[in-house]
């Protein structure tokens, strides 16, 4: 015995079996994406969580060897410290600092680091000058210890002068 609607049980068929054929990719779909977008998230994620990390280790690093050369600028107002290497050390640590800033950088970070070494660059140089001028300073003194003995000289040989015209006359 056949049935009499063969035909449209064919058809019935068919369309629940398109149906389920799309409901069942349109899930796996959903399901893919749901983890398929938050892999390639968490992975751009975790790029820019090593990038924040490698930035922070050199800031780290920047400024920790920022402080030792300012220990060492710092250093060359003691006595008996040999000036011209200390200058040399703290030339080469700056020039090693300026090399060490990474290019790649976003711009404003890498003018910030180098405007920073070359701050540290000028203060070494006004140390120099201030050292210098350290020096003009004690000139000046003795020069105005001797105006002031030569202006008491003048004072005493014109003191002599009226006494000796007074006399005279």
């Amino acid at each position: 015995m056949k049935p009499k609607n063969v035909k449209e049980r064919r058809n019935s068929f068919l369309k629940f079996l398109l149906l389920f054929l799309v409901t069942v990719g349109t899930i796996v779909t959903a399901v893919y994406f749901n983890f398929k977008v938050p892999n390639k998230e968490n992975e751009l994620l975790k790029n820019q969580a090593k990038s924040i990390e490698k930035e922070i280790d050199f800031q780290s690093d920047f400024s920790e060897q920022m402080g030792n050369i300012k220990h060492m600028i710092d250093s060359l107002d003691t006595p008996g410290v040999n000036i011209p290497f200390q200058n040399n050390l703290i030339s080469k640590k700056l020039v090693n600092l300026q090399e060490k800033i990474p290019v790649k950088d976003s711009t404003y970070r890498y003018d910030m680091y180098a405007n920073i070494v070359s701050l540290y660059a000028e203060l070494q140089e006004t140390k120099a000058k201030l050292r210098d001028l350290k020096d003009a300073e004690a000139t000046i003194k003795e020069y105005k210890e001797a105006l002031d003995n030569c202006k008491q000289d003048y004072k005493e040989v014109q003191r002599d002068l009226d006494i000796a015209r007074r006399s005279s006359n």
